[in-house]
């Protein structure tokens, strides 16, 4: 049988004492850092209350509004092309790309040569057509004459046919006189049917000489016309955009010269979001905008497009824009917002009160956070706000009635603290302090 250990006692009672004394030494340590520690200073009433300057959230009548962007084109635009087959003969020396130019103003001029020599050949032509006109006429009058002395001719011979006859009658002529005086009057009717059927031919002759003359002349004015052609001009007022010729070079039908571009009358075509397809009608206003820092420009929805862009999800609207002032040109990239003409009543709040897509609403002088949901922006005062801010929201849903809103949403509140409300237009000269 193993006998104990002598000293196993005095250890066990050893750690015992040491642990005890150990903790009796942090128990000390404890009471001694609390008695002596610095007192909180205490506020009657309760915690410090940080001062925060609140906002009744207005509601006023707005117009919703759509953005949307699109591309500044001319109304007034046109390339000039060649109208005949030639060659380009000379250009003014003061046409060039980006020439101011008045409607009627010279651009160039090709070679007429081809078209003169078919002036003289048509002119010949005429002339030998006028000519056998001329003899038609002569033949018409000498038929004329001719068919009155036939005429005579045969009345006289039917005259002496009835005397033979009579002679012959009593006996003072033989049958071999009537049939001479008949053979006479044969010859007479054949020469007055002649001449009558040369009569009836000369209208005819007439008329196919006549529409030889008037062919002749339709070709002369078309060669007249592609002699006119060969002188290249602009068709408006505008403002030269391109030479796309030299001299010396050949042009075909349908061939390009020049381009001309009429700086006055713009159009935007702008994409908005097809959701607002039924809202946004010809007449409502769009505000027209080069850059975020460039004076907008007012303009009117003139033409809207009955297709959507399915890939896009987008619609078009057509805006009417006078480019006279110079602040636009085409090919101007820009965005445009549509407001609707119906207006509804709306919460709105400054810009700088959202954070994170919230508000923070003052309820019993505490902070309750409350999501929103911003539908648009717009810069201008608002004056039932008594602010001078510019930069506004718009929300889909209206705040509670009299809410009030902490103007400021960068401030650190969590939700639940006491805050000392200032209603803006109240006095306020204290200034905000943090909690």
């Amino acid at each position: 049988m193993t006998k104990p250990r002598p000293n196993l006692f005095v250890s066990i009672v050893t750690r015992v004492v040491v642990c005890v004394v150990v903790l009796g030494a942090g128990i000390l340590v404890a009471v001694v850092l609390t008695a002596t520690g610095p007192t909180a200073a205490r506020v009657e009433g309760g915690a410090a209350a940080a001062k925060i300057r609140v906002l009744r959230a207005p509601r006023i009548p707005v117009a919703r509004r759509w953005t949307g962007y699109g591309t500044i084109r001319s109304l007034d635009t046109a390339t000039i092309p060649s109208e005949v087959v030639s060659t380009v003969d000379s250009i003014p020396g003061d046409i060039e790309a980006g020439v101011a130019v008045e409607a009627g103003r010279l651009i160039a001029e090709l070679r007429p040569f081809d078209f003169l020599e078919q002036l003289a050949v048509i002119d010949e032509q005429r002339s030998e057509v006028d000519a056998e006109i001329d003899r038609l006429k002569t033949e018409s009058e000498i038929l004329v004459r001719r068919r009155e002395i036939a005429a005579r001719e045969l009345e006289i011979i039917t005259e002496d046919l009835a005397r033979v006859r009579s002679a012959a009658d009593r006996g003072a002529a033989v049958e071999r006189e009537v049939d001479s005086v008949e053979q006479r009057l044969l010859a007479a009717r054949r020469a007055v049917v002649g001449l009558d059927e040369l009569g009836s031919l000369l209208p005819v002759r007439r008329a196919a000489a006549d529409a030889r003359r008037d062919g002749l002349l339709a070709s002369r004015r078309l060669a007249e016309e592609q002699v006119d052609r060969c002188t290249v001009v602009a068709p408006f007022d505008g403002v030269l955009s391109d030479l796309l010729v030299g001299i010396g070079e050949q042009v075909a039908v349908g061939s390009p010269i020049a381009r001309i571009v009429g700086p006055d009358r713009l159009e935007l075509v702008l994409r908005i979001p097809a959701s607002c397809r039924g809202r946004v009608v010809p007449g409502d206003r769009v505000v027209i905008r080069r850059t975020v820092t460039a004076d907008p420009i007012d303009a009117v929805i003139a033409r809207v497009s009955p297709i959507d862009d399915a890939t896009t999800r987008t619609m078009t609207v057509y805006v009417e824009i006078d480019g006279s002032d110079g602040r636009i040109v085409p090919g101007l990239f820009v965005s445009g917002t549509v407001h609707e003409a119906d207006r509804q009543v709306r919460s709105v709040v400054p810009r700088r009160s959202i954070r994170h897509q919230r508000v923070l609403l003052v309820e019993d002088e505490r902070i309750r956070s409350m999501p929103v949901e911003p539908l648009f922006g717009f810069d201008r005062t608002v004056d039932e706000s008594g602010l001078e801010d510019r930069q506004w929201m718009v929300l889909a849903e209206p705040l509670p009635e009299n809410a009030r809103i902490v103007l400021d949403a960068s401030r650190s509140l969590p939700e639940g603290i006491l805050i000392e409300s200032r209603l803006v237009g109240e006095d306020s000269d204290s200034e905000e302090t943090g909690p």
